[in-house]
């Protein structure tokens, strides 16, 4: 490695943690949290959903074994036509990513049930349909990462604990 390439990775690297940027970290989950049960439709999510809790130190177990359960009861991924050129061909889609749940304790009391969407736009070129579908594909994990994220902090509020948004050029 050259001095010069040396300064450069410096440089970047003191831009970095100069602007604030941190790496994602664990959640602080409510104790009712911390022994889950975890059921959903679809498994993607689920898994998904279940590699976040275990990452904030939840425990991840049977229904009958857990203090809450968190029920993913919809799932649903959707892709509707957003532009067409003039001989009808499809130039652009919204993608739309949709996860309805519900946490209920031990004892079978509901304490928060509620639905949260997302959606994103691409264009697409008919001529290149290999690439339009590894889009789409990267789209859709960056939209399951996202949404597993959104529910992870809303999870963290069930108790009264709050986490604070990043700030502009922060990553979360």
């Amino acid at each position: 490695m050259t001095f010069r390439a040396l300064i450069q990775i410096l440089v970047a690297a003191s831009l970095v943690t100069g602007c604030g940027f941190h790496l994602r970290g664990q959640l602080p989950l409510p104790e009712q949290l911390k022994v889950i049960a975890v059921s959903g439709t679809d498994g993607e999510f689920t898994e998904e959903m279940i590699d976040a809790l275990e990452t904030s130190g939840a425990q991840v177990v049977d229904e009958a074994e857990a203090r809450a359960l968190l029920d993913l009861y919809n799932v649903e991924f959707s892709r509707t036509v957003r532009t067409i050129d003039t001989r009808g061909k499809v130039t652009g889609y919204i993608l739309r990513y949709e996860v309805s749940y519900r946490i209920v304790d031990d004892e079978g009391e509901e304490l928060r049930d509620t639905s949260m969407a997302m959606q994103r736009d691409y264009n697409f070129d008919p001529e290149q349909v290999l690439q339009a579908e590894q889009e789409e594909e990267s789209l859709r994990e960056d939209m399951v990462g996202e949404m597993v994220q959104r529910i992870m902090r809303q999870l963290v509020t069930i108790a009264g604990l709050t986490i604070e948004a990043p700030s502009p050029g922060e990553r979360a």
